[in-house]
């Protein structure tokens, strides 16, 4: 039996989806809302070594920022293949597939594609990330 209810699952479904959706809109308020302030996140660029971890909420946010700031292309995260791998009643871990999409000069590519291996927990103000981990699967401009 599942530790988590359809709706803590349909919970967290919605913040993966609410958390791209800031980031491609630039929405750092909402993105700030997705995080516990003692989140982390860590990534790896293909093979590469691990980048982070960026900890506290603070400083995901100047990650995600800095990001943000260097692009002049509008991206698109498309999160999907999602599944949970392990569940308590407050806390989960949570693997999903990202498809990382850019339009520019009215052409869309993708630019890559990894893993999220999110860590979840329940808050009072609802599910939040507090550990972020991103493997892309090659490099990108």
């Amino acid at each position: 039996m599942s530790a988590l209810t359809v709706a803590d699952k349909l919970a967290i479904h919605e913040l993966l989806a609410r958390s791209a959706w800031a980031y491609d809109e630039a929405r750092l308020d909402v993105m700030e809302a997705c995080f516990t302030e003692d989140a982390q996140m860590r990534l790896r660029i293909a093979e590469g070594d691990v980048i982070g971890p960026h900890d506290g909420r603070e400083a995901v946010l100047a990650l995600i920022r800095d990001a943000i700031e260097s692009q002049s292309d509008q991206r698109r995260h498309v999160i999907s293949n999602v599944f949970f791998e392990s569940e308590e009643a407050d806390r989960a871990v949570v693997v999903s597939t990202l498809t990382l999409l850019a339009t520019a000069d009215g052409e869309t590519s993708v630019l890559s594609a990894g893993l999220y291996r999110d860590t979840v927990t329940r808050s009072a103000d609802g599910w939040r990330y507090c550990d972020r981990f991103l493997a892309l699967d090659k490099p990108y401009a």
